[in-house]
């Protein structure tokens, strides 16, 4: 099993002098070579992955260690130890990826039926989008972007990864891509028809630009984050779900200003049926729009454990789907604002790590598709199987949040024992994110006739998920903060 780990994190300037010195030059070529341990608290770099490496400030902005001409000590910051406290910087970004009418006719809906059946779409519903945020302390950072979209093939996270790195100057395990799982929105899959290749070249262009212009417009920032609830229903017959609406807000330093706010909350955004042919983004515009509305700022949505949850829209007289939908969207909105007021402010601490390994895909059906090139996905053919390499991310932000990025639609009994790995007091782990391979069902559930086994006929197959939550709790359990 092929495995990369990479861990940055920038430390508080409680460190010592020494510490700070022997790694403020030698900062590394942010490779990704390598693998991180979790014994290692600092690292020597080289970009060798043999250790963590530092982001750590100078007083003159550009962390080279030199300080301001003329300021007598070196740093800039008049007390002549070479350092500064670190900060968060966060910028956001919102792009419309709405079809042109001339590409319309090739946009097919992804998340009902078989392939092609649906058609494509007939008219724009409510509008598409691409939201980025990106979180960084000096040069390194994270870039968090979700499209509105059922799913994302690799062939498509692929490029978009390589081109935002190459303009942001971050490597590509910095750069966390998802997708709503609006069964409304395009196929990007290749599952129901797929789009255009006017469309997808628009759609990738446009989300590149929108993760770099939330890196460069980056602004000296606090982070808040909160938690609340709301109410969503495992349709597997389950007891429980994650029903956590996890928010996190950035305030410019300057003047407290919100710059904009990540939310996340897993339900399947299905609220739209089978028989609509108009793009949507479900309950999730919705419940972006409700809570940009009241805040005024921009919000970036991301579903959660969503595998085998569905919404509990609020009871009520519907003139229709949409209305439902945005029943359902605004009440997950003013569930996320009812905490707003009590949100825990956020250490300037940032911890990243990324993994990748092979999963086998043992659905005959993908292998099929695989083949005859009709996915959006490369698959690595071995005769008659395949697999896939998949990936996911692990990000701390001060001692107070931990978020993953899970590489499809992790069931219930999945997500969970990741989420219970954490020991931050605020958790998420954004679904669809990184890769979207289908449903992530555990083993012990494995055909087992719960849902009429639906998620396991649409999933790569029995290992994935126990393989896929290995992985990801030894990343959490690799940071030694």
């Amino acid at each position: 099993m092929s495995k990369l780990h990479l861990r940055v994190w920038s430390l508080l300037p409680c460190l010592s002098l020494v510490l700070m010195l022997g790694c403020a030059d030698d900062r590394g070529n942010a490779s990704g070579e390598g693998s991180s341990t979790a014994t290692e608290t600092a690292g020597d770099g080289d970009g060798d992955g043999d250790g963590a490496t530092q982001t750590t400030g100078d007083g003159d902005g550009d962390g080279d260690g030199d300080g301001d001409p003329g300021d007598g000590d070196g740093d800039g910051d008049g007390d002549g130890d070479g350092d500064v406290d670190p900060e968060f910087a966060v910028g956001f970004d919102v792009r419309n990826v709405d079809p042109s009418p001339a590409q319309l006719g090739s946009v097919y809906l992804g998340g009902f039926g078989a392939p092609f059946v649906g058609g494509p779409a007939t008219a724009i519903h409510d509008s598409l989008y691409a939201r980025s945020m990106a979180v960084g302390i000096g040069d390194e950072g994270v870039i968090f972007t979700v499209v509105d979209a059922i799913g994302m093939g690799n062939q498509w996270t692929r490029a978009i990864r390589s081109q935002a790195a190459n303009l942001t100057g971050l490597s590509e395990d910095r750069i966390i891509i998802a997708t709503t799982h609006s069964h409304s929105g395009p196929d990007f899959q290749g599952l129901w028809g797929g789009v255009g290749d006017s469309y997808r070249t628009k759609v990738t262009v446009e989300t590149v630009g929108s993760m770099l212009a939330a890196w460069e417009t980056r602004q000296p920032a606090e982070l808040s984050v909160s938690n609340s609830t709301a109410a969503n229903k495992n349709r597997r017959d389950w007891p429980m779900t994650d029903d956590t609406v996890f928010v996190l807000q950035a305030h410019r330093k300057s003047d407290a200003g919100l710059l904009g706010t990540m939310m996340s909350f897993a339900a399947h955004p299905v609220i739209i049926g089978a028989d609509n042919t108009e793009l949507s983004r479900d309950y999730c515009g919705y419940a972006v729009d409700t809570l940009e509305a009241s805040t005024g700022a921009p919000v970036v949505f991301f579903n959660g454990i969503l595998g085998d949850v569905s919404p509990s829209v609020p009871e009520g007289m519907y003139a229709d789907d949409f209305e439902r939908a945005e029943a359902y969207g605004s009440y997950v909105a003013a569930q996320a604002q009812l905490m707003l007021a009590d949100a825990v402010p956020v250490e300037p601490i940032l911890v990243h790590d990324y993994a990748e390994w092979e999963l086998p895909v043992d659905n005959a059906l993908f292998n099929l598709a695989g083949q005859l090139g009709i996915l959006d996905y490369d698959f690595i053919q071995n005769g008659l199987t395949s697999t896939v390499i998949t990936q996911a991310a692990y990000v701390r932000l001060g001692t107070q949040a931990q978020i993953v990025a899970f590489p499809g639609e992790s069931l219930t009994r999945c997500g969970l024992p990741i989420k219970d790995a954490m020991t931050a007091p605020y958790k998420a782990v954004l679904g669809n994110a990184g890769d979207a391979l289908g449903y992530f069902v555990p083993s012990d559930e494995w055909m087992t006739g719960l849902n009429d086994d639906y998620e396991e006929g649409v999933s790569l197959g029995e290992t994935v998920a126990d393989t896929t939550r290995d992985e990801i709790i030894q990343m959490i359990n690799e940071d030694p903060g």
